[in-house]
């Protein structure tokens, strides 16, 4: 039985597409574990406790930042395990130190996005030079990860998508929820545009703001339409998008919402009609599954990850990000009922494509020695 260690930042001391990833990644060592498939153990640089929903207080070992401690606890336990599993590029240090201690140790790096799509240098490309596979989130990550570094192979750079959370209910009634409307103070009428997604001044890339200034052209066709986005916002830009909300006065027709807990995020995905992102660098982007997952139509930009969550526009609308024209026209065609799919059929076929259970499996292929390379 083979033992892995999966070394990662965080994932329940901050909420993001990473750390999400994270939590459902421990979840299915832990049930690989269990079931007798592998052993797996955990250390988390920032985190201090793990949910235990996920995985086993022990077998984790959370250093609370304290990141030499961290580095020197690993080290110092390379020869106990076979596979060594990095959660992010930044633990390129820790990688090649364990691999100098234990060279015949198995490595593993997980590819995400951005933090991959520029060459990398020094210990960074060194890791990529050492290591056995690299995980990428999307056939995205994985093009511009080996298109900047040409002795990367397609058998060593597998596509392992993201999946919807593990304790992910899929809905059954596909309503708008009363509770909402009425807290919102809209009808069952009122067509919602929606967005999820981190406000940041330093990721200019999510496309939030090119849909906020679509949003006078979009009330001519569709008077009747609002659009929310959610998410916690950094002071600057949310400076920026208020800005741009007063300039163009639609103080009553865009509202930030901020931050929302999981605990009610999915009601937000179905009192809305248009889910979009227009996104330019996102790895994968887990809000678009799991908006499907609700029976949300969706938009997103064809010249990054969000591609592979859409399956290359099976399952939704991609649009190029660069073309305002090009979203105008894709919303129009959403807002008026004409969805490439949506409702039922749409939550069938992401949850056949990107459950829990069809992750776990993928993992289970991947760490025991059946790879499976989707192109």
């Amino acid at each position: 039985m083979p033992k892995i260690l999966f070394l990662y930042l965080k994932a329940f001391s901050f909420t993001g597409g990473i750390e999400k990833f994270n939590r459902n990644y421990l979840k299915a060592l832990h049930e690989l574990s269990v079931e007798g498939y592998l052993h797996a153990e955990a250390f988390a640089m920032y985190d201090t406790e793990a949910d235990r929903r996920y995985f086993p207080k022990r077998r984790f070992k959370g250093f609370g930042g304290w990141r030499w401690l961290f580095v020197w606890h690993a080290i110092t336990k390379a020869h106990q395990y076979d596979t060594v599993i990095l959660g992010h590029i930044n633990l390129a240090v820790v990688g090649i130190l364990m691999n100098l201690m234990n060279p015949r140790i198995r490595l593993i790096l997980i590819a995400h996005g951005i933090e991959v799509y520029k060459p990398q240098r020094g210990i960074k490309k060194k890791l990529l030079m050492k290591a056995t596979q690299i995980f990428c989130v999307s056939g995205f990550t994985r093009s511009q990860l080996m298109g900047n570094h040409a002795f990367l192979t397609l058998l060593q750079c597998v596509i392992f998508p993201n999946t919807l959370d593990a304790y992910f209910i899929a809905p059954t009634v596909l309503e708008k929820p009363a509770a909402l409307l009425q807290q919102y103070g809209i009808t069952a009428n009122t067509r919602l545009i929606l967005t999820v997604t981190r406000l940041n001044s330093f990721e200019k890339y999510k496309g939030y703001d090119t849909v906020i200034r679509l949003m006078p052209r979009l009330l001519q066709s569709h008077p009747n339409t609002l659009y929310y986005i959610i998410g916690k916002a950094d002071a600057a830009e949310e400076a920026m998008v208020t800005a741009i909300i007063q300039q163009l006065g639609l103080e009553e027709k865009v509202k930030l919402l901020g931050f929302v807990p999981d605990a009610i995020l999915q009601a937000h995905y179905l009192l809305a009609d248009v889910f979009i992102m227009p996104s330019k660098k996102e790895g994968f982007g887990i809000v678009f599954i799991e908006a499907m997952a609700c029976g949300l139509p969706v938009i997103a930009g064809n010249k990054d990850g969000s591609s592979d969550a859409l399956l290359n526009g099976k399952l939704g609308t991609l649009v190029d990000p660069d073309d305002p024209d090009a979203i105008l026209h894709a919303l129009q065609q959403l807002l008026s009922g004409n969805a490439v799919m949506q409702g039922r059929y749409l939550q069938q076929e992401v949850l056949q494509h990107f459950s829990f259970a069809q992750y776990k499996l993928r993992l289970q292929k991947l760490l025991t020695g059946r790879v499976v390379n989707e192109s």
